[in-house]
């Protein structure tokens, strides 16, 4: 059973639309119409009134046809009016309306009017934009800003600034362990004693290659003094094929007098005392730490929590039976009720007899 087949149950369509736009049309004409009916039939009575009156007057015939042609005009104002400032006045008042979205005509929505979106119909973007225009950023800024969040080296100075952070916090980690494992040293004398004593290390890593150095260039300084030792005695004596005994001796005499061996082994020896002393410098850095951190076990085994702890920070309980009701429209109550509440703990508690 097909019923109605051709029956549209929109409403809202083009010929409706079109329809309703003539229909309005034709009212505004009519009504038009009944507003110049009305003005012409006033001014038709009043043109009669001042006709009568006069007629009943005697004046002459030139005022009468002045005051006819004044009433002429009169009734053509009061008839048409001023077209072009009631054109602007309407126009005013629809620009009005549709900009705070009353005007709407059928068919059209509040954007094809000419008025603005409302906030619901917008992106949340696109309302904080609105909302701050001083907010507003343009492309080049989001262009440096992806960039910048591409480049490696950010990425590598968060992570540097991490690391640097880190350092600072196990620097202040490890200042804290030293303190407390010389207030466990203090408290416990008897199984630390204080003997282990860290002596100052010379500034310079490589005492040895410091003095392989120096005697490099004392060696370097003795060859130039013996060349040129060779040279003057060439110069001064005679020249012979044969060289005598005592010329023999002589020279060997000046060259042993220039590279004298216990200079050598003076600073071989003191390179050796110096890298023995900071290896035992070392050694008694590594051995003093050891005894911070026996000292700390050493503490927590015996129940001295009183000396790990900073004397500067408080003490926060942690049981939550301990804390008292925090309130903050009648403490006096609070503090009261907490009172009552620890003395009934204690009243229950069980209290067992000691053998």
């Amino acid at each position: 059973m097909n019923i109605l087949p051709k029956k549209r149950w929109h409403v809202r369509t083009k010929e409706n639309i079109a329809r309703v736009k003539q229909d309005e049309a034709k009212f505004n004409e009519e009504q038009r119409q009944i507003k110049y009916r009305a003005l012409l039939a006033d001014q038709e009575a009043r043109t009669e009134a001042l006709r009568r009156r006069t007629s009943s007057e005697v004046c002459p015939s030139a005022s009468t046809s002045s005051r006819t042609t004044l009433l002429s005009d009169c009734s053509a104002e009061l008839i048409t009016g001023n077209k072009e400032y009631e054109a602007e006045k309407k126009a005013e008042q629809e620009a009005k309306e549709k900009s705070i979205g009353l005007l709407t005509y059928l068919g059209q929505s509040l954007v094809e009017s000419g008025g603005q979106r409302p906030w619901y119909d917008m992106h949340p973007k696109q309302l904080q934009n609105t909302d701050t225009s001083d907010k507003k950023k343009t492309k080049d800024e989001w262009e440096a800003k992806k960039k910048a969040r591409a480049d490696p080296l950010t990425e590598m100075n968060k992570i540097s600034d991490w690391f640097e952070k880190r350092r600072e916090e196990r620097a202040k980690e490890e200042a804290k362990s030293i303190q407390r494992a010389n207030a466990c040293i203090a408290a416990m004398p008897t199984l630390f004693p204080h003997d282990i004593l860290v002596p100052k290390t010379s500034t310079n890593p490589h005492p040895l290659a410091e003095a392989i150095a120096a005697v490099k260039a004392r060696r370097q300084e003795s060859d130039v003094r013996k060349s040129k030792s060779r040279i003057d005695l060439e110069e001064s004596g005679p020249v012979t094929t044969e060289p005598s005994l005592a010329s023999s001796d002589e020279k060997s005499g000046t060259i042993c007098s220039l590279d004298p061996p216990g200079a050598v082994s003076n600073a071989v020896q003191l390179a050796k005392q110096l890298q023995v002393d900071r290896l035992r410098a070392e050694r008694l850095q590594r051995e003093r730490k050891e005894r911070e951190r026996a000292a700390l076990v050493m503490a927590k085994a015996r129940g001295l929590s009183q000396a790990l702890h900073d004397p500067n920070e408080p003490t926060v309980s942690t049981n939550e039976r301990d804390l008292p009701f925090n309130s903050a429209f009648n403490p006096e109550l609070a503090a009261v009720l907490a009172e009552r509440r620890q003395r009934h703990r204690d009243s229950r508690k069980r209290h067992y007899p000691c053998d």
